[in-house]
């Protein structure tokens, strides 16, 4: 029997999101839909548990508890997106081995595609070798994406070389030369799905030419145009331009450190995470991404790079959607691999081919910030300075006299305890005393961040309603947390 990780890379499954537990703890026997939720502890072991009715925020422990008493292999939420921020529900799913998820997919194709994955039938195998034909077309002429793309579907490794016993193969003539593919055998209608992805595969793979003609994809040639010496920018636009890369526009880059994950995750994150993140934004209501914005991604370096663009100026609206979008990307990835320390940077909007580059570099300084154990794992270029222009007036004595004087209440709480309730603080005056947008930046229940505030009013008496106590908190957390740690 499958586990819930081979499961995810099954055809149909895609809008499942996991939000906490393991992915790879039992073995999956089917799926169920349950109307309630006391109807939880009653269900079979190794069963996919969707409920079908919402959890109030109080019951979703008690709702995990349930599935995992009874050895559910999975629970699936509609909507569940609260437990990302619900430290209580985190550590259930981690103790009680079961994996939660969420879903905003069409529920009938959820049951059919689990129960098409468990079954290993002829279904499953015609499902594989269809999403093979529609998404190995991305990777003409790659062999490492075409790979990469091969394993996911069939979740299970594939090798570029020649297949020895016991493996299937396939090869294909390139202008590259001669591309191999080998994977492990399998029976049956498994055996007839490897056989026909790997051919796909390898034909793919060996596809398109080498040099300018043809040019294989709009992400390899964005990637080119990153890397490229300056004085190729011109001509890489140009082609750019004859294959529907906006290069004119303006542009806002997301830049993602993927270098601790393996080649076949990266590749996942570029062909299947990220297409499904922009989906979400597309239809999430305070991230909704109007008409016209274009969005294209290459892999550098071992670093994703997502590159927005607006046919007109963004502005600040266009630069926090940005900001959402790399949250959202990059928290997902920390879900689905917590052992790798991933971090995004955002860079500034600029305009034509040179801002396509100078707005990677920013993503790229973006993350040198230095990270502590609170900083938000996406950081965004500090286009006017102002982090610099507080640390110095901070260094003076004066200032540090009044920030402290400003904020003992918090601070004599100690570090572990007033270190959230400030960045809580700066989050919501930065967001113009918004609970809601607050709790994105933080990833935390709106509840938790209007708690965490009463508890900031309790304790300094601050008047968040009075402009001048808001700039005058705003600045001194700013300074505060931007401030390298150490004896003033």
């Amino acid at each position: 029997m499958p586990r819930l990780v081979d499961l995810l890379s099954a055809p149909g499954l895609d809008a499942l999101r996991p939000l906490a537990g393991p992915l790879d703890a039992t073995e999956i026997t089917g799926i169920r839909l349950e109307p309630r939720a006391d109807g939880l502890a009653a269900v079979p072991a190794g069963t996919v548990a969707v409920l079908l009715a919402p959890v109030p925020d109080h019951l979703l422990d008690v709702a995990v508890r349930d599935a995992a008493a009874a050895g559910a292999a999975a629970l699936v939420l509609r909507g569940g997106e609260q437990v990302a921020g619900d430290i209580a529900v985190q550590a259930l799913a981690e103790r009680g081995r079961i994996a939660v998820l969420t879903t905003d997919g069409d529920l009938a194709a959820l049951v059919v595609a689990v129960d098409r994955a468990v079954a290993g039938d002829s279904a499953d195998a015609l499902a594989r070798i269809g999403a093979a034909a529609r998404e190995l077309a991305s990777a003409a002429g790659d062999p490492e994406r075409a790979a990469a793309i091969a394993a996911r579907l069939l979740g299970t490794p594939v090798e570029r070389r020649a297949a020895g016993p016991g493996e299937e193969g396939a090869s294909a003539a390139g202008p590259d030369g001669e591309v191999r593919l080998a994977v492990a055998a399998q029976p049956g209608h498994p055996g007839t799905a490897i056989r026909s992805v790997l051919a796909l595969a390898a034909l793919t793979a060996a596809g398109g030419g080498h040099g300018d003609v043809p040019v294989r994809s709009r992400g390899h040639l964005l990637a080119e145009l990153l890397v490229a010496p300056q004085d190729q920018t011109a001509r890489l636009a140009a082609r750019g331009r004859t294959i529907g890369l906006p290069v004119d526009g303006r542009h806002i880059a997301l830049r993602i450190e993927a270098a601790a994950l393996p080649a076949a995750d990266r590749y996942r994150l570029l062909d299947t995470v990220l297409p499904r993140t922009l989906t979400d934004v597309r239809q999430h209501a305070d991230g909704h991404v109007p008409d016209g914005v274009h969005w294209n991604a290459a892999l550098v370096d071992d670093a994703l790079v997502l590159l927005g663009t607006w046919p007109t100026d963004p502005g600040a609206p266009g630069r926090r959607k940005a900001l959402a979008l790399a949250r959202r990307a990059v928290d997902r990835l920390r879900r689905l691999h917590p052992e790798a320390d991933l971090r995004g940077g955002v860079g500034a909007p600029h305009r034509g081919p040179l801002g396509i580059r100078t707005s990677a570099r920013e993503a790229r300084a973006a993350l040198l910030k230095p990270a502590t154990a609170d900083t938000a794992p996406v950081t965004a270029h500090d286009a006017a300075g102002l982090d610099r222009m507080l640390l110095e007036w901070y260094a003076s004595d004066t200032a540090r006299e009044a920030v402290d004087e400003l904020l003992a209440p918090v601070t004599e709480l100690g570090p572990d305890r007033a270190d959230p309730l400030l960045r809580t603080l700066q989050a919501y005056l930065d967001h113009n005393n918004s609970p809601a947008r607050a709790a994105e930046e933080l990833h935390l229940h709106r509840n938790a961040v209007g708690a965490r505030i009463r508890r900031i009013t309790d304790l300094t008496g601050a008047d968040l309603t009075d402009p001048e106590t808001r700039l005058a908190l705003q600045l001194a957390c700013r300074a505060r947390l931007s401030a390298p740690p150490g004896p003033a």
